[in-house]
């Protein structure tokens, strides 16, 4: 397996304070991406109450972008699941629409409390790059939030990578400083157009 920005990661990591790698800008420190693998897969500890998750990402017939959805049980003396909702910005209802889209699912700290993140990154519609060229890319960050009635990602941060990108995924490994398996991003944006 291979694994994106590893040599980036030495680098950054040997540059900055004794404090350690952490993630760029605000924060957002201590991200671990979550494994995730096409078809269901069952997650410890996914909800901040501790609750295990059962993450699906599957495809639609005909489209080679990957839809996610995720499940919690449901509270304590209830049955069954409940599908975490989505943030509007970022997808219809209980669905996240990988078109166009990288997705990455991690374990993090947020002001320095442990949470579940999802980070979205498409190119910058702002970005006027050629095709077959990197895009700056729009990374957008939600959390896990559950209640006793509910479960959703909502938005808490959105920002547009100063660099070019050919892929979103890449984009995500760098902002975030993580090392990512070789996902084949069927997004690749720098792809000849005959390819």
């Amino acid at each position: 397996m291979t694994v994106r920005t590893l040599p980036f990661l030495f680098l950054a990591c040997l540059s900055m304070p004794l404090g350690g790698c952490v993630a760029r800008g605000s924060r957002i420190t201590s991200v671990i991406p979550v494994p995730l693998q096409e078809g269901a897969t069952l997650v410890p500890h996914l909800a901040p109450d501790g609750r295990q998750g059962l993450v699906v990402e599957g495809r639609q017939p005909l489209a080679r972008a990957p839809l996610l959805m995720a499940m919690l049980p449901r509270a304590e003396g209830m049955r069954g699941w409940d599908v975490v909702q989505m943030d509007p910005a970022d997808g219809n209802g209980p669905t996240l629409d990988g078109r166009g889209r990288s997705v990455v699912l991690a374990r993090a700290k947020v002001g320095g409390m442990p949470a579940t993140l999802l980070f979205v990154a498409e190119p910058d519609p702002a970005d006027p790059a050629p095709a077959g060229e990197g895009r700056r890319m729009l990374i957008r960050t939600l959390r896990l939030e559950v209640d006793e009635n509910a479960a959703r990602f909502e938005a808490i941060n959105s920002e547009t990578t100063p660099r070019r990108y050919c892929s979103g995924s890449d984009a995500v490994a760098v902002t975030f400083r993580l090392a990512l398996p070789d996902d084949g991003d069927a997004g690749d944006l720098c792809a000849s157009p005959a390819s």
